[in-house]
């Protein structure tokens, strides 16, 4: 049974939320840079919401992100099994496909990730067993 929607956690540059049916949201803020403290705070972020529970799929709507430094990116393909089952990584700007492009080619994630640019398709592919 999925947990009930959480109240959401804001961090300096992202909104974490839980859906009713147990998907992680965090929404990066417009024209947030995101520092290796912000990858941090977010990864604590998303375990307080998980509350001690097992790792869900996670949406990160990055549409809006100005940019990302390598040792944030770093940290995610390092932790972000923590939290996260799977990442869907929703994109939409140039910028932000070429840090998804960034992330998925270079920092070798540990958990299955995929890039969108359809927001139902990423909650489709993320619903998914």
């Amino acid at each position: 049974m999925a947990n009930p929607m959480t109240s959401p956690i804001e961090t300096r540059i992202s909104i974490l939320t839980l859906t009713e049916d147990g998907i992680l949201v965090a929404s990066i803020k417009e024209q947030s840079e995101e520092s290796y403290e912000d990858a941090r705070e977010n990864g604590a972020g998303l375990l307080k919401i998980l509350d001690g529970g097992p790792p869900a799929p996670l949406l990160v709507d990055m549409r809006m992100a100005a940019g990302q430094s390598m040792e944030a990116r770093k940290y995610y393909a390092e932790h972000a099994g923590q939290w996260s089952t799977k990442v869907a990584l929703l994109v939409g700007s140039p910028v932000s496909r070429v840090m998804g492009n960034i992330y998925m080619g270079l920092n070798k994630p540990k958990v299955p990730t995929r890039m969108f640019t359809d927001e139902g398709k990423a909650y489709s592919w993320l619903r998914d067993a």
